[in-house]
């Protein structure tokens, strides 16, 4: 297995089983797991491909752990 230093939200679920819906509402609600959008200019808000550092996420995780797996 290869170890990648960003996963897309796909990859999330299938490694922490966090599902990309889940992803997507705290991406609009501005919460949750950090993450990086590549590809979209500035003045654009749509677009782009959504990526999540594993070290951000990581972190973010054993910071925020609360008794569950997520």
């Amino acid at each position: 297995m290869s170890y990648k230093k960003f996963l897309r939200p796909k990859e999330i679920k299938e490694v922490y089983g966090i599902n990309p819906s889940t992803l997507s509402k705290q991406r609009y609600g501005n919460y949750g797991l950090p993450y990086h959008v590549v590809g979209r200019k500035k003045e654009n808000n749509r677009g782009g491909i959504i990526l999540y550092n594993v070290d951000e996420v990581e972190d973010y995780l054993n910071k925020n752990h609360r008794g569950t797996r997520y």
